[in-house]
């Protein structure tokens, strides 16, 4: 039902998101708090379907996806009306790709997402967005080719694409697995598979930037754990390798690109995927107990922290203008409460206590610890620290210079319910980690 109630609110909204937006917000928002009903009570395609399955883990990771879409909705404006359908059809089949159980299932979702991708960031205003958009479906394009030549391989060595029941023996498995990895390591932005990101995340429209750099890369890492644990369980030895060895190189390189960096969105961007790294530490530390919730822990902080930023950052460029740190001193004084928000949230990536971001590493790295992977989870320690430092010269431009003019802005409405939204989530699972550990540790 809920899968049904969203794919009709997209083909409803495009008919009224012209005339009158705020109808078509209505009727986005509706759609998402009854997809979210339906879920709860049980009502959703796993009670119709026999390649669908929901645990608990997998209701909270909806329940986030579907918040988190209604509070972007809430806040989209002018020309940028078109995302509200294919928000819906984006959460249609998230919905479905985090609860198949079926292999072949996950890599049709995964394009399926995939075309909605390129579609949100076609949205496109100037040379700049055009650009952006390029590079990400190209490098779409290449991803999708990657994944398929590795599971038209693995597609010969197993009988059934049943989670549970997938064939996970032989070096051709190893070599399949491998190549699928490596198309889905350029979804989850992971060196060296990055350059794209780098470039695409600072140069589409921003609000699809939050989608596309918070939602869809959280809801890949999720339904990615979970589609080959098998394969990670299997070959702990070669799980560790690869995943230390990639988290290393991602979370380092990435935090030192963005020291360097002066236009905000491209800081943003470099964060993204430096979080990439530490969101492999419990893949790496997949015979852990605590994988799951590591995995689960990330992507529900990930989602709601990396929309917040880039949906502030969003209303501050179409506002003032904004795009370089220069841009942004003294802003304290001119958006005061955009300034607040974005602040909690930038303190929340770089870890702060009591903030989601913080609880996420914990879990993560604890993940990490629980099977002897000290070496990794020092590093990450020490890159956590050194990016700390881009984040803490975004604020110190935000209250400690003087602004260039006396312009001042405030915030819609709709943009202030949305982030309100997204604020609660970042708190609440900075303070009560119980929820997650308990769906995902039984």
């Amino acid at each position: 039902m809920s899968f049904i109630i969203l794919i009709a609110a997209g083909l409803i909204v495009p008919i009224f998101y012209r005339s009158n937006i705020v109808i078509a917000k209505l009727i986005a928002v509706i759609a998402f708090l009854l997809s979210a009903y339906f879920i709860y009570v049980g009502n959703s395609l796993n009670s119709i379907f026999p390649f669908f399955a929901v645990d608990k883990a997998t209701m909270i990771m909806e329940f986030v996806l579907l918040a988190t879409l209604a509070a972007v909705t809430l806040a989209l404006t002018g020309f940028e009306r078109p995302l509200i359908a294919q928000m819906l059809f984006l959460a249609g089949a998230s919905l479905a790709f985090v609860e198949t159980n079926n292999f072949f299932l996950y890599i049709v979702l995964f394009e399926v997402i995939a075309i909605i991708s390129y579609i949100l960031v076609a949205n496109i205003r100037n040379f700049y967005n055009a650009e952006g958009a390029i590079k990400a479906f190209i490098a779409g394009a290449v991803a999708s080719g990657v994944i398929l030549l590795g599971f038209a391989l693995y597609s010969f060595v197993t009988d059934s694409f049943i989670y549970s029941e997938m064939n996970v023996g032989g070096k051709y498995t190893l070599i399949a697995v491998a190549i699928m990895l490596a198309g889905i390591f350029y979804k989850l932005t992971v060196v060296p598979m990055h350059g794209w990101a780098a470039d695409a995340y600072s140069q589409v429209n921003h609000a699809a930037a939050a989608i596309l750099s918070g939602v869809i890369k959280s809801v890949v890492l999720f339904a990615t754990f979970k589609a080959f644990y098998k394969f990670f369980v299997e070959y702990p030895t070669a799980t560790i390798l690869i995943f230390s060895f990639f988290a290393i190189i991602t979370m380092t390189l990435a935090n030192f690109m963005a020291l360097w960096q002066k236009r905000i969105s491209k800081i943003l961007a470099y964060s993204s995927i430096a979080h990439s790294g530490y969101a492999l530490i419990p893949f790496a530390a997949a015979a852990s107990a605590y994988s799951y919730a590591g995995v689960l822990y990330y992507a529900v902080a990930y989602i709601f922290m990396q929309t917040s930023v880039f949906l502030i950052l969003n209303d501050l460029r179409r506002e003032l203008g904004v795009k370089y740190l220069e841009d942004i001193k003294g802003l304290y004084k001119k958006a005061p409460l955009h300034s607040l928000l974005f602040t909690i949230q930038i303190f929340s990536l770089a870890g702060i206590p009591l903030l989601a971001g913080f609880l996420s590493k914990a879990v993560a790295f604890y993940a990490g610890i629980d099977v002897g992977l000290w070496p990794i989870v020092l590093v990450a320690l020490l890159n956590s620290a050194l990016a700390v430092g881009y984040y803490v010269w975004i604020i110190k431009h935000i209250y400690f210079d003087e602004p260039k003019s006396s312009e001042t802005i405030s915030m819609s409405f709709g943009s202030l319910l949305g982030q309100l939204i997204l604020l609660a989530g970042t708190i609440y699972f900075g303070i009560i980690a119980t929820d997650i550990i308990s769906a995902t540790t039984m």
